[in-house]
């Protein structure tokens, strides 16, 4: 049997959608992802909630500004494993 999707929200989130995000992990902490929509409030499917948490809003996330010996090693450890998750 296929879950519906019907009536989630989709596309760009919203800054009142990150904040209820944000909140909620800050609140319980990350896991049980199944349940993040429906008690933070937010029309989402429980993947998005992990993936804009996993990608976008978990604060040691680092962006930009890598030092050189960084991104060599970055280099470095993408040719040896490729795209593959460890």
């Amino acid at each position: 049997m296929e879950r519906s999707t019907y009536g989630l929200s989709k596309g760009e989130w919203t800054e009142e959608e990150d904040l209820l995000l944000r909140q909620y992990v800050e609140k319980y902490g990350e896991g049980k992802w199944y349940q993040i929509p429906l008690r933070a409030g937010l029309n989402r499917c429980r993947k998005s909630c992990r993936v804009r948490w996993l990608n976008y809003l978990k604060p040691n996330i680092k962006r930009g500004g890598f030092a050189a010996d960084e991104v060599d090693l970055m280099i470095r450890l993408h040719k040896l494993l490729g795209n593959r998750q460890v």
